[in-house]
């Protein structure tokens, strides 16, 4: 029986890394500044699917057999305040092998209770002191706990945005900036690197405005086409299938070089191989049709039902044009609206459905999501489901 080498779902380091050379080498740079003595900070953004994590778990698994070098991921949830804090403290023991117990030893002057995740309080009269002070002293316990001479500890947090969901949460990251600046000053080697969604700087911009300042961005593009066939014609052909060069074309096209969908389709199209170990464009069509359909369940019918009758006009005329991107007086002209299409574009914007390359134009968010409306049927006159 033949392993299927493709992932169906997001935040899995696919069974081929192909790419991002020039996002690992930033990476490098980056620690070996830090090494060095002059620690940077990234962030790296991008649109859902686009292989954030995957990155972040290969420079992990690079950088791991060096000496010296201490990297622990911490995968971000929704919480409150205090969640953070704990989050931090238990990966870091975890993966570093640190007695949780010796940690509360040394923190118990922080000023700060702090829960653990699991939901054992620990709760002591300490006197107060400034999250910021309490902050800096805990990642201050950890470098030491290091145990080595010149150790650079990498904190990797994975899906930024989680924590800045309102106020209370958004301070982490102001908090997090001025202890990396004190413990930098003070010779501590700790390079910071988190992931985030493609509007993470405009979020942060809006409440922190001199984060930007200290977490350098770095947007993460699509794979290129030679890119997306070594990703899928590599670990096919070791286990014995072959993909047309049409269909590599279509998986392509399709994707729009997201690593997601491009490994979902190249799923759905491993399954469809036909006898002869091949998979062309027959196979492809009905692997297209589950992929749609896997999609449809995880992504796309949610999406599509945030949007309001009006905006599902936009989102029909995009569909069935044969144009790629709209202009803003094509929508106005063509899409049957009862109102201007400003505040309508803009919404659709910012609920991911459509992306704004340039002033004034328009295009939906992928050709998979355009192939998903297509189906829909969407009434241009009435925006309503045929």
């Amino acid at each position: 029986m033949k392993n299927n080498p493709f992932r169906k779902r997001t935040g899995i380091l696919p069974s081929y890394f192909t790419g991002r050379e020039n996002e690992l080498n930033e990476l490098k740079k980056v620690y070996n500044s830090t090494k060095m003595g002059v620690p940077g900070h990234l962030i790296l953004y991008g649109p859902k699917g686009i292989g954030k994590t995957s990155l972040l778990l290969k420079f992990q698994d690079e950088i791991n057999h060096l000496d010296e070098v201490y990297s622990v991921r911490i995968p971000l949830m929704e919480g409150n305040f205090e969640d953070v804090y704990s989050l931090i403290i238990e990966k870091c023991s975890d993966t570093l092998d640190i007695n949780i117990g010796h940690f509360w030893e040394k923190i118990s002057s922080l000023g700060i209770n702090i829960p653990f995740i699991g939901g054992v309080s620990v709760s002591r009269e300490i006197p107060k002191t400034s999250p910021v002070v309490a902050f800096e002293k805990i990642l201050n316990v950890i470098y030491d706990e290091l145990g080595s001479d010149n150790p650079v500890l990498i904190l990797l947090f994975d899906d930024l945005q989680r924590i800045m969901g309102n106020d209370e949460t958004m301070k982490i990251l102001s908090i997090l900036q001025n202890a990396l600046v004190e413990l930098n000053l003070k010779g501590k080697n700790i390079m910071f690197v988190a992931t985030g969604s493609e509007d993470i700087f405009n979020k942060i911009q809006d409440k922190l405005d001199s984060a930007v300042r200290i977490f350098e961005p770095y947007l993460i593009g699509p794979l290129s086409y030679s890119e997306v066939c070594d990703a899928i014609i590599i670990p096919s052909e070791k286990q014995g299938i072959v993909f047309e060069e049409d269909v590599l074309k279509e998986i392509y096209g399709l994707s729009n070089g997201i690593p997601y969908y491009m490994q979902i389709l190249a799923y759905s199209c491993f399954e469809e191989s036909n006898d002869d170990d091949e998979v062309t464009m027959i196979e492809f069509k009905r692997a297209s049709r589950y992929s749609l359909n896997i999609l449809a369940q995880r992504e796309f019918k949610a999406l599509f039902s945030k949007s309001t009758a009006e905006e599902r006009k936009i989102l029909c005329l995009m569909a069935e044009s044969d144009e790629t991107i709209l202009s803003y007086s094509y929508i106005k002209d063509n899409a049957n609206l009862n109102s201007e299409p400003s505040a309508l574009l803009k919404n659709l914007v910012n609920k991911n459905m459509i992306i704004k390359p340039s002033r004034g134009k328009y295009k939906l968010k992928s050709n998979l999501f355009k192939l998903y409306l297509q189906n829909l049927r969407i009434n241009q006159e009435t925006g309503l489901i045929n």
